[in-house]
């Protein structure tokens, strides 16, 4: 790093900073205003937003690591995420937008009622801040402690005065987090939202410098061809679908990754950081708008970059001890000076970006459905800001204790979609089905967390890198969703009368008979058949220009451009679809 790359850094560091504190007066009105922007965010900036959130400087190193293990193939453990990503943001950004609720927990008790509904509600609260949210945050940490030390070259220890010897990655994560952590709370959601352009850009910029550096660097798609016949997997490394001799590749971990991985999680729903974008959404349309902005964005444009470095990897570095090395590696070898501050400042782009996402949504699980709800109600709107502002800095430092307990990101992510795996049935079928409780919800949440905890500790399932984890994933699916429907089936439903305010609130499609009946008759929901067939055209849309895209920059243009085409014009049909469906509003008049 020489002097220029460090003014690069310096100066992006400053302008988000600034922005922050511009920020901070109109994220003090109110603890809408810090978590959901008052609901006056645009499509194109919540979609931005959306994009930012799971941008982390982490991805790319378990992605280079994924693509060096399983070719281009491996990239499936993500692309599936595509079929639950267009029907979140077709159908259950909509929902999401109508239950005008502040954080995704609180749909629990507008959902359920009664004790077993607070007890979930705050249940689901501590278990998303401590066994989702805070490991999530703690893998990002330790893949940009990972991309710190290989940048600058630091030893596993440093003398700090007035403390002695302390190790490198202490040092590193303290200094991460204090200054993602400062920013979110001065600045709340509105902050956030406003420099997720700004991260997302300069992230997206470093991302395609290094990419087209690497892919010149290998002499272009010819040197890359040839150099790849050398890697372990040789000409099929750039096959689109994996290859039987891929490390870990087996028929189970494909069809897990296409069947199972992509719905079975809490998040098939837009749980989570989504759900925060879309609630924060001027209306249901910016609502949609931005959930196929990002879908789009993220898996046509941003993931092809770290892909194409990913494969020159394999020509540069054939044998290394740690794939999630390489990335960061490749920024000090292959960067000039001026150009390896940008890939710098990017790197700290995507960190910043997520981080910020992760610690406002979590400080919102804090105060929203635990602090305000049970232990301090009716306070002032300064007093919940100033708690949302002291939540945000202790789950920082959380965050950054259990990052040191991480040596690999890949295998945490893993785990975390094990953890996961039981919730993804409950949170879709308590949108679509009136018999699903709070008790249902419940026994799923108690499944889920200890089949993957006795899976990961029995000798017979645990290990076995990416073959192993989808066994396992698999299992917890099923011995969780047993239980689930079980559940649903043994116990009573939630109260008639409740439910119906919800359904009216709401306007759920699906099995609502008994609901509906009370609520004066079925009202309308806006999706249909027509919903249907945006859903298709949308997934036409993103895997025929992603895929497209790949041919292009991989050397068969001819094929590369039609399927692209076809791509495009689906996403025009869907986009249309879009425009013409019925507002919340509309849908209220008739």
């Amino acid at each position: 790093m020489a002097a220029l790359d460090w003014i690069v850094v310096a100066a992006f560091l400053a302008l988000v900073l600034g922005l922050g504190f511009w920020y901070s007066r109109r994220a003090s009105q109110s603890v809408e205003d810090f978590f959901v922007g008052g609901r006056t965010i645009p499509w194109w900036l919540a979609g931005t937003a959306i994009l930012t959130g799971s941008f982390a400087s982490d991805t790319p190193l378990h992605t280079t690591r994924m693509i060096r293990e399983q070719g281009l193939g491996g990239a499936w453990f993500y692309w599936g995420g595509i079929l639950g990503g267009v029907a979140v943001a077709l159908i259950f950004s909509r929902l999401w937008r109508r239950t005008r609720v502040v954080t995704d927990n609180e749909l629990i008790e507008l959902r359920y009622t009664g004790k077993p509904a607070a007890f979930l509600r705050g249940g689901m609260a501590v278990f998303k801040t401590i066994m989702l949210e805070v490991i999530t945050m703690a893998w990002i940490t330790v893949g940009m402690t990972k991309i710190v030390k290989v940048i600058m070259d630091l030893p596993d220890t440093v003398a700090v005065p007035a403390l002695g010897s302390m190790p490198t990655d202490i040092l590193v994560v303290a200094t991460l987090l204090i200054f993602a952590a400062t920013f979110c709370m001065a600045s709340g959601f509105y902050g956030v939202v406003a420099t997720d352009l700004l991260e997302f850009g300069m992230a997206m910029t470093g991302a395609i410098v290094l990419g087209v550096v690497a892919f010149r660097h290998v002499g272009g798609i010819d040197g890359l061809t040839e150099g790849l016949k050398s890697a372990p997997l040789g000409e099929h490394t750039l096959d689109i679908f994996p290859h039987s001799s891929a490390e870990g590749f087996t028929v189970l971990a494909i069809g897990v990754y296409l069947g199972v991985q992509w719905w079975a999680h809490q998040y098939v729903d837009g749980s989570g950081h989504r759900a925060q974008r879309f609630l924060a959404s001027k209306d249901e349309r910016n609502a949609i708008a931005s959930g196929l902005w990002s879908l789009a964005v993220q898996y046509i444009i941003r993931s092809w970059p770290w892909y194409v470095t990913a494969l020159a990897s394999l020509v540069l570095y054939p044998t290394v001890a740690d794939s999630e090395m390489v990335y960061p590696q490749m920024v000090v070898d292959l960067l000039p000076v001026g150009l390896k501050g940008v890939m710098v400042a990017s790197f700290v782009s995507a960190f910043m970006g997520t981080m910020e996402s992760h610690y406002n949504l979590t400080a919102s699980y804090v105060v929203n459905d635990v602090y305000k709800r049970f232990v301090a109600r009716e306070r002032t709107a300064e007093h919940y800001v100033r708690a949302s502002r002291v939540a945000t800095l202790s789950i920082a430092l959380l965050a950054g204790v259990v990052s040191l307990l991480f040596s690999s990101v890949l295998d945490a992510f893993r785990f975390k979609m094990e953890l996961m795996a039981g919730l993804g049935l409950v949170y879709v079928l308590r949108w679509f089905w009136w018999r699903v409780n709070a008790t249902t919800e419940l026994v799923a949440l108690g499944g889920t967390i200890a089949s993957a905890f006795t899976l990961q500790a029995l000798p017979m399932t645990s290990g076995g890198g990416a073959n192993g984890s989808a066994l396992r994933l698999l299992l917890v699916v099923v011995i969780t969703g047993v239980l689930t429907l079980a559940t649903a089936f043994l116990t009573r439903p939630e109260p008639i009368p409740h439910l119906a305010e919800f359904y009216r609130r709401v306007r759920p499609p699906g099995w609502w008979g008994p609901v509906a009946r009370e609520a004066g008759g079925k009202l309308p929901s806006g999706f249909g058949w027509s919903t249907l067939g945006q859903v298709a055209a949308s997934l036409v849309f993103v895997f025929g220009c992603m895929i497209g895209l790949g041919k292009l920059i991989l050397g068969e243009p001819v094929l590369g451009a039609v399927v692209f085409a076809v791509g495009i014009a689906c996403g025009v049909l869907a986009i249309r679809g879009v425009l013409r469906s019925k507002s919340e509003a509309e849908l209220a008049g008739e």
